[in-house]
C-alpha cells in the first residue's frame, strides 16, 4: 500500500490562520501531483502560552510552537509537520528530520506606522517617542539602535490579532514579518508600511521559509516531500541555522542572521545583542562556493571576540550618529573630522523641472539653503542615491520618491532610469563623478546644476588610530597626499569610488561597506 494513494498523508498544523495557510498550501503542491492529503490541528504550547505574561523572546526558537507537532509524529499520528522555519530549533528529537525547505517568502520585517504616527522627517517615519508593539528581542535591540527615542511594549497574539491590536491599543506602530502577512493577504491600506530591509535590518535565521519534518525512516514521504523542496531555500536556510546553532540562539540572544546568493557568491550579515536593550554587534561575511565548505563556527568566533580598538572616520558627525553610538556602545576610542572644505555656489533652478536626484548629503544641504521656501508645494519628484541622502531630505519635511538601494551605481542608475521622466536635474559639487547621469539611457533631458564646491583642506594631521574609514574620494586624496599608512591600520572604505581613490594611492587591501551607509561600515570594523 502506497502512501498518499491507498492511505493518505497527515500533514499536523497549529490552528492558527497563518499555519493552516502554511498547511493547505502544503496540502495543495502534494494534491496536485496526485496525492491524497488531510489535516490534522494539534495545539501548542506557544498557542496557549501567548495569552500568558510572557514575552515572545522567552518562546521563540525554544519548541514552543513545535514540540507538540514532533511528539505527534515520533507517535505516528501524523506524517508531516509544516513549520515555520524561524520557529524550528536548530536540535531535534531523536528519530526526526527535515525533509525539505520552501521556496523563500520576503524574508524581511516591516513596520506598521499608524497614520497619525508618521513622522517623514525622522528616520524609520517613526514619530519622537513612539509606542512600538513587539516581543521579539532581536527586533528591540535593532529599533532601538537606529531609534533610542521609541518606547517598546510587548505585543503577543496570531498576526490578525496584532494587526488588530496596532488599531485598537495605545501602539503608533508594531513590528511583524512580511512573509506571515503576505500570505494571509491582510488589507493593510490603514497604515503607512516601511520596510525593514538587510543589511540595515537583519531578520531571523530562515525568516521566510517553510520547513517539512518528517520521521527520519520514512523513505516513502521524504522522496514525496522532493516536491515541496527548493534548493537555493535549502543551502541559504542551512547556513542561516548552522549560525544560529553555532550562537547558541536557543537561549534567545537578540540575533539576526540573513544570507543572499548572487551568483556563486553568498554575502552573510549577521546582528547580535547580549540583550535586549544592548547595542548589537555587525559582522558582514562573503563566502563563496560551495556553501558547505563555510566555517559558521569561525564567523562565531570573530563576532564575540571583536575587541575594541580606536576608530577615525573621515567625515564630520555628531555624537548621535549610528556609527558613533555604535562604536561607543562597544567601548570603541572615536575621533572624527572632515578633511573636506565646503563652500555654496550661487545658481538658478531651470525652469519646467521634474525630477531632481541628489547624489549626497552635501547636494541636499547647498540645495535647500536657499531653495527650501519653494519645495512647500513642489511637484517636483526627489530622489536619492541612499538611505543616507534620503534621511537628509526627509529631515527637511520633504517626500523622497526614489531611493538607490545597494552600491552598484549602474544598478542604481538603472532603477532610477525606469521610473523617472522628463527633465531631471542633479545638484552636485564643481568636482563630481557624475556616474548616475553616465549611466542614464532612457531619460536624455538631463542637466547638472552646481550647488557647491568642495576642495580638500591644507592643514589636516596624521591620524594614529588604528582604523581608519574613509567616506569620500576626495577625503583620501586629502590624506595619502600627504601622510602613508601605518603597519598596524587598517582601512575601511564606504564606496567603490572611494576604494578606487584608495587604489591609487597604493592603498590596497581594503574593506569597502557593501553599500554606502554607516551601518554597512561598521559590519567591516567588528
Amino acid at each position: 500500500m502506497k502512501k498518499g494513494i491507498d492511505f493518505p498523508v497527515i500533514i499536523g498544523t497549529r490552528g492558527s490562520e497563518l499555519a493552516l495557510w502554511q498547511a493547505n498550501f502544503t496540502k495543495s503542491v502534494l494534491e496536485k501531483s496526485g496525492f491524497w492529503v488531510e489535516l490534522k490541528i494539534i495545539k501548542t504550547k506557544g498557542d496557549t502560552t501567548q495569552q500568558w505574561n510572557l514575552s515572545f523572546d522567552k518562546m521563540e526558537g525554544k519548541g514552543f510552537f513545535t514540540k507538540e507537532l514532533e511528539d505527534a509524529l515520533l507517535a505516528n499520528e501524523i506524517d508531516l509537520a509544516v513549520h515555520s522555519c524561524k520557529d524550528l530549533p536548530t536540535e531535534f528529537p531523536k528519530g526526526l528530520t527535515i525533509a525539505a525547505y520552501s521556496k523563500r517568502a520576503n524574508p524581511f520585517d516591516i513596520l506598521l506606522i499608524r497614520k497619525e504616527s508618521v513622522d517623514e522627517t525622522k528616520q524609520l517615519k517613526l514619530k519622537e517617542n513612539a509606542v512600538v508593539g513587539t516581543s521579539s528581542a532581536r527586533r528591540k535591540a535593532q529599533l532601538m539602535a537606529f531609534r533610542p527615542d521609541i518606547q517598546l511594549q510587548d505585543l503577543r497574539g496570531n498576526v490578525p490579532t496584532r494587526v488588530k491590536k496596532l488599531t485598537e491599543e495605545n501602539y503608533d506602530a508594531i513590528v511583524l514579518a512580511s512573509a506571515g502577512l503576505e500570505r494571509l493577504n491582510i488589507d493593510l491600506s490603514a497604515f503607512e508600511k516601511v520596510a525593514l530591509k538587510a543589511p540595515m535590518f537583519i531578520p531571523a535565521p530562515a525568516q521566510g521559509v517553510l520547513a517539512f519534518q518528517i520521521r527520519e525512516e520514512d523513505a516513502e514521504l521524504k522522496n514525496i516531500c522532493e516536491l515541496l523542496n527548493d534548493e537555493s531555500s535549502s543551502e541559504i536556510a542551512a547556513i542561516e541555522r548552522q549560525l544560529l546553532h553555532d550562537f547558541e540562539g536557543g537561549c534567545q540572544m537578540p540575533l539576526g542572521v540573513f544570507a543572499e546568493k548572487t551568483g556563486n557568491k553568498i554575502d552573510i550579515w549577521i546582528s547580535q545583542a547580549s540583550a535586549w536593550n544592548t547595542f548589537p554587534k555587525r559582522l558582514h561575511v562573503e563566502i563563496n562556493e560551495p556553501a558547505a565548505d563555510f566555517n559558521s563556527a569561525a564567523i562565531v568566533k570573530q563576532l564575540r571576540n571583536a575587541t575594541p580598538t580606536s576608530v577615525f572616520i573621515s567625515s564630520a558627525l555628531d555624537e548621535n550618529e549610528y556609527i558613533i553610538r555604535a562604536l561607543k556602545a562597544h567601548n570603541y576610542s572615536v575621533n572624527y573630522e572632515t578633511f573636506i572644505e565646503f563652500k555654496q555656489v550661487d545658481f538658478n533652478l531651470p525652469q519646467a523641472v521634474n525630477w531632481l536626484f541628489f547624489s549626497s548629503k552635501n547636494g541636499v544641504k547647498y540645495f535647500f539653503n536657499t531653495t527650501i521656501q519653494q519645495f512647500s508645494n513642489s511637484s517636483i519628484k526627489l530622489a536619492a542615491i541612499n538611505q543616507g541622502t534620503a534621511q537628509a531630505i526627509y529631515e527637511l519635511g520633504l517626500p523622497v520618491d526614489f531611493i538607490g538601494q545597494g552600491s552598484d551605481l549602474q544598478k542604481i542608475a538603472t532603477d532610477f532610469d525606469e521610473v523617472a521622466t522628463g527633465k531631471i536635474i542633479f545638484p552636485q559639487a564643481k568636482k563630481s563623478m557624475q556616474s548616475i547621469q553616465k549611466n542614464l539611457i532612457n531619460n536624455t533631458d538631463i542637466e547638472s546644476l552646481i550647488v557647491y564646491e568642495n576642495q580638500p583642506l591644507q592643514n589636516i594631521e596624521k591620524q594614529e588610530a588604528e582604523i581608519l574609514i574613509f567616506t569620500s574620494p576626495m577625503s583620501v586624496e586629502a590624506y595619502f597626499s600627504k601622510f602613508k599608512l601605518d603597519e598596524n591600520q587598517r582601512v575601511i572604505s564606504i564606496g567603490k569610488t572611494t576604494s578606487k581613490k584608495l587604489q591609487d594611492f597604493s592603498v590596497n587591501n581594503v574593506k569597502t561597506a557593501f553599500e554606502p551607509s554607516y551601518w554597512s561600515v561598521l559590519d567591516e570594523v567588528f
